[in-house]
């Protein structure tokens, strides 16, 4: 079960990191061309661009023996990124769900199989 938790929190990683390259490289060509970015561009890329904290959360769980134990050891910003890495993973669950379920619609109405 542990196991299942994580590899579920590492999809969500994965997720959120590929949501965030492209904004992130764009952003960061701009500033090697020298060209001045936005106060809110800059404040995305120190904070929300910046998945230090994701990833450290990510270890501290993975290297525990019990996940449950781990978890309650973590403080309130901690658990809000487990939260969040594992909300991604579910909204992209959803999201194939719904394209499975409409593709599966589609092959029906015009007999594709």
């Amino acid at each position: 079960m542990v196991l299942k938790l994580v590899e579920v929190l590492q999809k969500g990683l994965k997720i959120v990191t590929n949501c965030i390259k492209l904004r992130k490289k764009a952003l960061q060509a701009q500033l090697a061309e020298g060209a001045s970015i936005s106060s809110e561009d800059k404040q995305w890329l120190d904070h929300d661009a910046n998945l230090v904290d994701e990833l450290h959360v990510l270890e501290v769980l993975e290297d525990s023996p019990d996940y449950e134990q781990a978890f309650s050891r973590l403080d309130g910003e901690q658990k809000e990124i487990v939260r969040r890495l594992h909300k991604a993973t579910h909204d992209l669950s959803k999201a194939v769900g719904k394209k499975q379920k409409y593709m599966s619609s589609i092959s029906w109405f015009y007999g594709w199989n």
